[in-house]
């Protein structure tokens, strides 16, 4: 059976059809083209955010880093006990601390506002959330914190989530991650006879690379 008809065109359809066809395919070739280049373009231009939309979408790569890697101007911290916040706050010497906290950890918050003030530290807070199991309210919180300490013209910034409750913890990782901060946390050994973590054991493990430099 053959394809090519009386007249000569494929199928036997009409040539006026097979121009239109052509024109046609032309036309969405050119589409095609000119939707790659705006594709491209946007990309870059919004090159940031889709960066960050990547590293949101990407399981972090925890691992220890070196004293040489800690070199934060300011860190905010999710507050439960005051064993690794005074630990890191003493041993980093931030130029600002910013405080999150619960009706529970309130006064530790407190305590550890208070050293910062004797330190001659800048402080952020306390802030007390309202409801600690509400994982967006904590991010929200630490975003505006995080913002708070960009103002002021702190641009090397930890977000510290061992301590907390564990929405509060994965809300600031959250915005840690949107506000492009370096989220951390401090592993230790336990002491079971002081019912305390043993400091002496401590390492900052970093979930998060902020990318700011």
């Amino acid at each position: 059976m053959s394809l090519i008809g009386s007249n000569g065109q494929l199928f036997g359809l009409s040539e006026q059809w097979w121009l239109v066809m052509d024109q046609i395919g032309i036309l969405l070739g050119n589409l095609m083209f000119v939707a790659s280049v705006l594709g491209a373009l946007w990309a870059w231009l919004s090159r940031d955010k889709l960066r960050r939309w990547l590293q949101a979408n990407r399981f972090p790569d925890p691992r220890e880093i070196t004293e040489e890697e800690q070199c934060w101007q300011a860190l905010l911290f999710t507050v439960s006990q005051a064993a690794v916040p005074e630990w890191l706050i003493r041993r980093q010497r931030p130029q600002a601390v910013a405080l999150l906290a619960t009706d529970f950890s309130m006064q530790v918050a407190d305590d550890l506002a208070a050293l910062c003030h004797e330190s001659g530290i800048q402080v952020f807070g306390p802030h007390r959330l309202d409801d600690p199991d509400d994982a967006e309210e904590a991010k929200a919180t630490s975003q505006q914190l995080l913002k708070k300490l960009r103002a002021k013209g702190f641009e090397q910034i930890a977000v510290d989530v061992t301590g907390g409750k564990t929405p509060m913890s994965l809300g600031a990782f959250m915005a840690a991650v949107e506000e492009q901060a370096d989220a951390i946390y401090v592993a230790t050994e336990y002491d079971r006879e002081r019912n305390r973590p043993n400091m002496r054991t401590a390492r900052i493990i970093r979930i998060q690379e902020g990318g700011r430099s």
